[in-house]
Order: C-alpha cells, then sequence, then structure tokens
C-alpha cells in the first residue's frame, strides 16, 4: 500500500512538473535569455556557454562562447555578445566572430541592421550585418535619447525598446535609429520604475519591464501607460522573453526562468 501511495506521489510530482511555471538551471548568475523556435536560451557567460533548453526545461545542449552576455534570436540564427568586445552570429553549425566597438552588452536585430548596447558610450551602435560599423545613437546624459546605464534592449513593433536603468526609462527607437519616446515615472509604487533591467515587446501593443531592485515585472502599453502587475518580490529580475502569449523571466539569483501568462492582455 505504501508503495503505490509513493508511486501516485511521484507521478502527481512528475505531472505537477511538466506544468510547472518555472525552469531551472546549474548556472552561474545568467544574464539574458532567448526564447525562439520552441527553444530556450540562457547566457551562462561565467560557464562559457549558452544553454539550450526545451520549453520544458529539458536540457538539450550547449553553445560553446567565450564570456557570452547578451542574446536575440532572428529567424533561428542567434546573435550572442561577448565581453571580450565580441558578437558570435550561428547559424547552424557556422559561427562567425564580428569585432564590437566599446562594451557590448546587448544586441537585437532590425531588419538588415544589429542595434548593440554599449556601455562604455552609454549609447546604441548600429552594424550592418557584416559588421561594419555604421553609427552611435544616445550617448550619456539624462534627457530623451540619452542614457546613464543603458542595458537590456528588446525589438519594438517598428524599431528597438532599450533600458535606461539609472534614468529609470524606456526609450523607443526606430529602425533608422531616430528617438521615438520615453516613458517611465521614478518611484517604487505599482506602475512606476525604480531600476529597470529588462524589457520586452510582448505584441498587442503591451511591453513588459522588469525592476532588478523592486522584484517587479509590469506590463504596459507601448506608450507608457501602466496595465498590470504581472509580478512582483521576485529575486532581482533582470532579462524578459516573450514567446507565444508567455513571459519569460530570468532570476539569475534564484537559477530560474518564471514564467508568466501575458496572452489576453489588452
Amino acid at each position: 500500500m505504501r508503495k503505490a501511495v509513493l508511486v501516485i506521489l511521484v507521478i502527481l510530482a512528475m505531472i505537477a512538473g511538466a506544468g510547472a511555471e518555472e525552469i531551472k538551471g546549474d548556472w552561474k548568475f545568467p544574464s539574458d535569455i532567448a526564447v525562439s523556435q520552441g527553444k530556450l536560451y540562457v547566457v551562462d557567460g561565467l560557464n562559457n556557454r549558452v544553454a539550450v533548453y526545451d520549453l520544458y526545461g529539458q536540457h538539450l545542449s550547449d553553445i560553446r562562447i567565450d564570456s557570452p552576455l547578451g542574446i536575440c534570436s532572428y529567424n533561428g540564427i542567434l546573435y550572442v555578445t561577448s565581453q571580450k568586445g565580441k558578437l558570435y552570429v550561428i547559424d547552424g553549425s557556422s559561427v562567425k566572430e564580428i569585432p564590437l566597438r566599446g562594451r557590448p552588452i546587448d544586441v537585437v536585430r532590425i531588419g538588415d541592421k544589429l542595434f548593440v548596447t554599449d556601455g562604455k558610450t552609454e549609447s546604441i551602435d548600429v552594424y550592418s550585418l557584416d559588421g561594419t560599423f555604421i553609427k552611435s545613437i544616445g550617448g550619456k546624459g539624462t534627457i530623451p535619447g540619452k542614457f546613464t546605464g543603458i542595458f537590456m534592449a528588446d525589438a519594438s513593433k517598428d524599431g528597438v525598446f532599450v533600458v535606461d536603468s539609472i534614468n529609470a526609462k524606456i526609450q523607443e527607437f526606430s529602425s533608422k535609429g531616430k528617438f521615438i519616446k520615453a516613458f517611465g515615472k521614478f518611484g517604487i509604487e505599482e506602475g512606476n520604475l525604480f531600476r529597470p533591467k529588462g524589457v520586452a515587446y510582448c505584441g498587442n501593443g503591451t511591453v513588459a519591464v522588469s525592476d532588478g531592485i523592486t522584484g517587479a515585472v509590469q506590463l504596459f502599453n507601448t506608450y507608457g501607460g501602466f496595465l498590470k502587475l504581472l509580478a512582483k518580490g521576485l529575486n532581482y529580475p533582470t532579462a524578459l522573453a516573450c514567446y507565444q502569449g508567455k513571459l519569460y523571466v530570468l532570476e539569475p539569483l534564484a537559477k530560474r526562468i518564471l514564467i508568466l501568462r501575458v496572452q489576453g492582455v489588452k
């Protein structure tokens, strides 16, 4: 009888795990995530790898990269920044290295251009796909279009959203690099931003923002209007990724990715 009960408990645990809204791994302070084509990519810089999982958390493989930091996926191609001042372009078994300026943090591909956040110059550096430097956008400052604490980025509907952490703003630029708008009211209450870290465009006119200090993940419309508190009290949430109505939230200190549902939010 006791064995039967144990078997039932194990089965229930397996069922619960299959539907669990979190994924855990043996990472050392992971820095970024991407979700594409049914796979989850976790940038595990201190282990010099991008760890690849299915969406149930099953580890599939590792992509070995020296000191990776930021990642984006575009039509199955991975773009990974390295703290060694490089960009790795991974297309299947093909790996290409591109030298970058400054201190690259995150990367977003918009059409035929790459937008790289640069922590040294507090700018967005724009490159062609072959790695040719085109121009820098922004620079250090507190006015709209400038940055203090530039960090993660994500593609918007027509351009790119960029985290301006110390200024407590999310800034949007067009695909041509033109400043569009910024939003964010400094504070710790719902709808405020204190130290934003991650940003993800979730479609349907919504954008999610994580706050590393308050532990909140909030949903805004693309004009900055507060819509909903998705989570609070998290352990230093940073990178975000939206995929098929779900928001993946990286908590590096907890070594987990929390999965929140955002589908249907208007």
